[in-house]
């Protein structure tokens, strides 16, 4: 089977993007977060709302990409078990350990006085945040992963089997505009008459309208995973993609910077631009990532395994230093955004290499997944070959 390179780089770039969209949230104007720098930017705005257009689409279509190439090596029960211990386990640790100094550095935000030996016991009263103390805060990904790779699964199963896989494939070798037709009509119809009309609060329950939303872009991931013929269409379009998706943006910015009111059939055609931006952004992404980032190297493969535990971690992080950085009244936004992401991205790359990496259990908390034994004697040797090499 091939091994889709492109993949494995869009996945790492999308999670390195949440820890600048995340950092960029304490400075933006408009949107609340859990700390909140003094001076406000509307041009962090745009950087985010630009992000938000195709950076959780992108993340959930990759992982329903991925749970195409897991299901073809496995059997239903042994996928599940695996998603299991990859995505429930690091969940729970990190609503014990690595969630509440995110809560507890808020509530000192927002005016409490206590320390964190007094404050972690009381996630254990199980009252759920933001009254309580309980919560996944940016684990909802994982949460919402879990549960689309559990319910979907008969679907998944009915979608691989040879009769269906052939008759989608020869549809679209034959009409291949109908790729975008079965990959966005789903999504827009979901966001129109669905998910606009509910608050998203990654709570789960009452999260329904953005959680099926979400969950389209999932099942669309596996969609183009059993049908070859769609990633043609896909690469063959890098320049018409890319210019829609900018064009796209465009015109939602002038109705946007405008304020434009619009109401009635104007303000369903906006929206169905909004769900349609998303994702011409996203085919974009992945029609470039076909295109040129098709390849092997050292990075990648140190990135992703990485990446996960970079996850989890990298908001934790943002929000402890964020903490202390914007009470510096002398300081620029830039600059305090520059040290934040970039203190960040160290501390979490450094927390994977010294803290997770080296040690079985904590790679099986944070779901690293454990290499074959011919891979690790290969990496073993690739080691003793590059000492052979210093030495010499």
């Amino acid at each position: 089977m091939e091994r889709r390179h492109d993949i494995d780089w869009l996945r790492v770039i999308a999670i390195i993007l949440v820890l600048y969209f995340h950092t960029a949230m304490i400075f933006t104007a408009e949107w609340d977060w859990h700390i909140k720098n003094d001076e406000l930017s509307y041009l962090w705005l745009e950087f985010n709302f630009w992000l938000s257009r195709f950076r959780m689409p992108l993340l959930f279509f990759i992982s329903g990409y991925g749970t195409y190439l897991a299901l073809r090596k496995r059997s239903p029960w042994r996928y599940l078990k695996e998603r299991h211990n990859r995505l429930m386990v690091p969940l729970i640790f990190a609503m014990i350990v690595i969630v509440p100094p995110q809560v507890f550095f808020e509530r000192l935000f927002n005016g409490a006085t206590m320390s964190y030996a007094s404050f972690w016991p009381t996630i254990f009263e199980m009252k759920p945040y933001p009254e309580g103390n309980l919560s996944w805060h940016h684990m909802w990904f994982v949460l919402y992963l879990f549960i689309y790779s559990a319910i979907l699964l008969p679907v998944f199963l009915w979608l691989r089997k040879d009769k269906v896989k052939n008759y989608l494939n020869q549809l679209i070798e034959k009409h291949s505009w109908i790729s975008y037709v079965l990959l966005i009509m789903p999504t827009v119809l979901i966001y129109v008459t669905f998910t606009v009309y509910t608050n998203r609060t990654n709570a789960l329950i009452g999260d329904w309208g953005w959680m099926t939303y979400w969950g389209s872009f999932f099942l669309a991931g596996y969609f183009a995973g059993i049908i070859p013929a769609m990633w043609k269409r896909i690469e063959s379009d890098t320049r018409n993609l890319g210019g829609l998706a900018l064009l796209s943006t465009i015109i939602l910015n002038y109705f946007r910077w405008n304020r434009i009111e619009l109401e009635g059939i104007s303000e369903t055609l906006y929206l169905i631009l909004l769900a349609v931006s998303g994702w011409l952004w996203l085919l974009s992404m992945l029609s470039l990532g076909k295109r040129y980032l098709n390849k092997p190297h050292p990075i990648l493969a140190y990135a992703n395994r990485a990446i996960y535990p970079f996850y989890i971690l990298h908001q934790t992080i943002i929000i402890i230093i964020g903490y202390y950085i914007v009470t510096l009244v002398d300081e620029g936004i830039l600059a305090k955004y520059l040290f934040v992401s970039t203190i960040s991205f160290i501390l979490s790359v450094a927390g994977y290499e010294y803290f997770i990496r080296p040690f079985r259990i904590m790679r099986f908390l944070f779901g690293v997944k454990e290499l074959p034994k011919k891979e690790k004697q290969k990496d073993f040797t690739k080691l003793e070959e590059r000492a052979e090499f210093k030495a010499a």
